[in-house]
């Protein structure tokens, strides 16, 4: 195991150039989980009975293409581990545990700041268990996707720095990693609170990225030319994998980081594809395009580095990992220098003075002309608390954050049957708006509601009975009567906007007045809370908290 290592870096916040310093894998986690509540769900029944030698199942983190993942203690070293249980199919391939087993071997001798390290492989009659590093934070660079969808350039130029040092420290070692993409890169961050903006992914000097399922991911996929030993994803794999998967080295990784940063830059893969079999065959053909075609700008840097990852032809892609962290490190220092302020002592005091008093003055006048409407396109646009379950508290065990469906931007909370309520963290108060979407696919009924001290200052139920809908609305115990609402299909959404105030709450839905809410009593701190009262599932999506109008 490795101890804390000494590292010499800038001394700005926004994005540490380095943070590898504090990497004890042992107390450190223990006393970040006794901080709260342990991440993940309950044991699932089904899995209760395991008996791990040495270790102690706490929570279920989820599911994964090779199986269950587990968050256990480590009876003898007092640490946290995450153990990944194989499935029945992979389980039954000895061959690939074989294969398994080599990898764990040599991945036990890595010891890298941004690798996820493997403690041991553990076979009982339960099945065949990877004892993993476990990584505080339970956040994956596909959950940044999914939550702000395009990330901004020097925040990607970090992810792709840190990815590329993990990967060539592999390299050194004898491992291609063969399934790079952003699930399998997640984010070292203590930080129990999820980024509210791209930028605090990076705000502590621990936070960093590590790869995770370095050559033990088995997805496959049936295409021509593909063998059935295959690894990879489609949509992220390089052209060889697919099609001459003997010949396949490190360069196929540089591939996939490569498309991954494109999806990051863009917010879209650059093959779409209705099938696996047409992405492979577009990329057999054709390069990884420059992002400025998809209505992105990103700098010649940028496109300078991604031509040469994502070439077809292995070829031309970068020859060893030393010259990529070069350019890498190019790139990201490029953006870590002007955003803190290294190019302000190229130019005489003078200029700046003249330059503040212009930028003054152009924003009295701006301001007195825009108004309202320059304040929304400066500041910037509120995370979404249907991004992640990291801004809720209660039993989430039977709540999902899902894609809410293909005409719907963002993420949705789907409630499934038998959901306990739901409460938001944060607080809202008078002064506060709090404005969210909800639907009810089939019959059922589900509320939102305003909770203070235990109780409901605000709660509007939506019920659906036979394809007809009623909307009721109480304020403190006593019923509202409510503007009629428009009845809606299954798939149809309900705008809600509630304008708190001290003794009121004004209740817009698909932006207009249905209801002037008067609360008993003064309105204090409360908590927004979502709840499935019964029938079969609830979405909610575009949870937005702003303070004024």
């Amino acid at each position: 195991m490795t101890g804390p290592r000494s590292v010499t870096r800038p001394a700005h916040k926004p994005i540490p150039a380095d943070a590898t310093e504090d990497l004890s894998r042992g107390g450190a986690l223990d006393r970040a989980a006794a901080r709260g509540p342990l991440p993940g769900r309950p044991v699932a029944p089904e899995f209760r009975h395991l008996r791990l030698p040495g270790c102690t199942l706490l929570s279920a983190l989820g599911r994964g293409g090779m199986g269950m993942v587990f968050l256990a203690r480590q009876e003898r070293l007092q640490r946290l581990v995450a153990v990944k249980m194989l499935s029945a199919d992979s389980s039954r391939d000895a061959e690939y545990i074989r294969h398994l087993e080599r990898e764990a071997r040599t991945l036990a001798t890595l010891a890298h700041p941004n690798i996820v390290g493997c403690h041991d492989i553990v076979t009982t009659a339960e099945g065949t268990f990877l004892i993993m590093q476990y990584v505080p934070g339970q956040l994956s660079v596909h959950d940044l996707l999914a939550r702000f969808r395009v990330l901004p350039e020097a925040v990607v130029a970090r992810i792709a720095l840190d990815t590329a040092r993990g990967l060539a420290h592999a390299h050194a070692k004898g491992i291609c990693h063969r399934d790079v993409k952003p699930h399998n890169l997640l984010i070292h961050r203590e930080d129990p609170q999820p980024p509210a903006t791209p930028y605090d992914v990076f705000c502590t000097p621990q936070a960093r990225v590590m790869i995770c399922d370095f050559g033990i991911a088995r997805e496959t996929v049936a295409t021509p030319g593909q063998s059935p030993a295959t690894f990879g994803s489609p949509a992220y794999m390089a052209p060889e994998q697919a099609f001459d998967p003997t010949h396949v080295d490190f360069r196929a990784d540089l591939y996939a980081l490569g498309v991954t940063l494109y999806q990051l830059l863009t917010g879209r893969r650059p093959f779409p594809g209705e099938t696996a079999r047409d992405v492979l065959h577009a990329k057999r053909s054709e390069d990884l395009p420059d992002p400025n075609a998809s209505g992105v700008f990103v700098t010649e840097e940028a496109t300078h580095i991604l031509t040469r990852m994502g070439a077809s032809d292995p070829g031309r892609r970068y020859h060893s990992y030393a010259a990529l962290v070069s350019d890498l490190e190019r790139w990201f220092g490029m953006h870590h220098a002007t955003a803190h302020g290294a190019i302000l002592g190229r130019y005489p005091p003078s200029f700046w003075r003249g330059l503040a008093a212009g930028t003054i003055a152009g924003a009295l006048l701006l301001a007195a002309l825009g108004g309202v409407r320059l304040r929304e396109h400066i500041l910037p646009k509120p995370i979404s608390m249907a991004s992640t379950l990291g801004y809720w508290q209660g039993d989430r065990s039977a709540w999902r954050v899902t894609r809410a469906d293909s005409e719907t931007k963002g993420a949705a909370l789907t409630g499934l049957p038998l959901a306990s309520p739901l409460g938001l963290k944060r607080t809202v108060e008078p002064g506060f708006r709090v404005r969210l979407r909800m639907r009810l696919p089939s019959d059922g009924s589900a509320s939102c509601a305003l909770r203070q001290d235990g109780a409901d200052r605000l709660a509007l139920c939506w019920s659906r009975r036979n394809r007809a809908c009623a909307f009721t609305l109480h304020a403190d115990g006593r019923e509202v009567p409510v503007v009629e609402i428009p009845e809606r299909e299954g798939l149809a959404w309900l705008a809600l906007d509630l304008r708190l105030q001290e003794r009121q709450v004004d209740v817009f839905a698909d932006g207009k007045l249905r209801a002037v809410a008067p609360l008993s009593h003064g309105l204090g701190k409360a908590h927004l809370v979502l709840e499935v009262r019964d029938g079969h599932v609830a979405q909610f999506t575009d949870i937005w908290i702003t303070e004024g109008r």
